[in-house]
């Protein structure tokens, strides 16, 4: 076996066809984006079997730091097969000799690798086995596992996700059937609402980010120093890979469909009080219409008031997906809380969860939680609206580092926290 750089073509048909578990960052496009980002660059690492057949591959960014040594990090890679150990071996020691010939100070991979898997209710499954030797292995080669975190960080990945099988489900009708009660009564509300989905392009950008600036200013997550530019950058290199999707709603159509309702409801109700005998069941039915009728006539002043400020088009919610050959991952969500009467963001969620199945993408991630699914838990209420969808927690292993030249890598540390005293990071 030969460790080598890999070309564009060769990474690329072995992470779209080579049959792993790869995620959106490891696929070639997140090369173009780097790149783009202008801090960086980016080395293709594969290892080959003497046919010239590619094994593994990482697509590492490579970050100067000092003394004209380098900081490596593959996010969410090297893509292998993690349970074959030799495998496992031999690429991780190729690494290590190609890191010492280019001047790497130190490194650092995040695997996209399935440490545990649990139920709905963080109740764990017994039939996955943990996979420590794979941790002990690495660890033995210097490549030390930075824990089992919990937790946000603004300099590692979300450790665990939030995934919901669609490849079980044959049709839309037993998808929604496996939601809670408030997801399916949320969507039938965004369906009679007329609430509609449609995907933004590269120039529409702006739509996105306002709300997701409003959606950061109210649940204060971290967002980057230019979301428009980040954002829009994802979109131009992954191009088709990268879908935005909008839910939105017609005022116009809206307020013309709940007249026609409160019309309709308003003769019922008629009929109703007309009868001569009006039993128990009579007035019951009777008071159910008045608070129908009463709902319909509030959102219908609601909506024309919301129409007479922003016009005909209110944008309710919005995200950002990536498509890879394993699953649909929803990395950004946003919505607009002051149009939440209308549920917008699960009709997208509705909509994407379908796309995922008429493409044959079997895994629809919800993408990152925080591990504390106590109910004081910083991000409770994020975790228990996915749990409503019937999604599953899946634990990944996290992040390894390996020191390459200890002396450069120990005074780049010191160089770090003199500029975090000085405010210069």
């Amino acid at each position: 076996m030969k460790f080598v750089q890999l070309t564009n073509k060769e990474y690329a048909d072995f992470i779209e066809y080579g049959g792993h578990e790869s995620a959106f960052f490891q696929m070639i496009e997140n090369k173009d984006n780097r790149l783009n980002d202008g801090r960086f660059e980016v080395e293709l690492l594969g290892l080959k079997d003497n046919d010239g057949n590619v094994l593994a591959a990482g697509l590492f960014t490579k970050e100067p730091t000092i003394l004209g040594k380098y900081f490596y990090y593959s996010n969410r890679g090297p893509v292998l097969d993690y349970d074959n150990l030799s495998l496992v071996r031999a690429y991780f020691a190729g690494l290590t000799e190609y890191l010492k010939e280019n001047n790497a100070s130190y490194v650092k991979v995040d695997p996209n690798w399935i440490y545990k898997k649990y139920d709905k209710d963080v109740e764990p499954y017994n039939d996955y086995e943990n996979r420590d030797e794979v941790i002990q292995l690495l660890e033995n080669m210097g490549y030390v596992h930075q824990g089992f975190t919990r937790g946000y960080s603004n300099t590692s990945q979300a450790r665990w996700m939030s995934v919901l099988d669609v490849s079980k489900f044959k049709n839309e009708d037993e998808l929604v059937k496996s939601f809670d009660n408030l997801r399916r009564r949320n969507i039938r509300k965004a369906k009679r609402f007329g609430v509609k989905v449609r995907f933004l392009e590269v120039d529409e950008m702006d739509i996105f980010v306002d709300m997701y600036l409003h959606t950061a200013e109210r649940q204060d997550f971290f967002v980057n120093e230019d979301p428009e530019k980040y954002f829009k950058q994802f979109k131009k290199a992954y191009g088709d890979k990268v879908l935005v999707p909008l839910a939105y709603i017609e005022l116009d159509q809206f307020i013309d469909q709940t007249e026609k309702e409160i019309e309709k409801l308003e003769k019922q109700k008629e009929k109703q009080e007309q009868k001569e005998n009006q039993n128990k069941k009579t007035l019951n039915k009777i008071k159910e219409l008045e608070r129908n009728i009463e709902g319909h006539v509030n959102d219908l002043e609601k909506s024309k008031e919301f129409k007479e400020v922003h016009g005909n088009v209110l944008n309710l919610g919005s995200g950002v997906y990536f498509v890879t050959p394993y699953e649909l991952v929803y990395n950004a969500g946003a919505s607009s809380e002051e149009f939440n009467m209308f549920v917008g963001p699960y009709m997208m969620h509705l909509e994407m969860m379908k796309h995922a199945m008429d493409h044959d993408i079997a895994r629809y991630n919800f993408y990152g939680v925080s591990g504390d699914f106590s109910e004081d838990g910083e991000d409770y209420g994020v975790y228990r609206f996915k749990r409503g969808f019937d999604a599953e927690i899946e634990e990944l292993v996290g992040d390894f580092v390996k020191v390459i030249n200890p002396v450069v890598h120990n005074a780049f540390k010191v160089k770090v926290k003199l500029e975090q005293k000085l405010g210069k990071r």
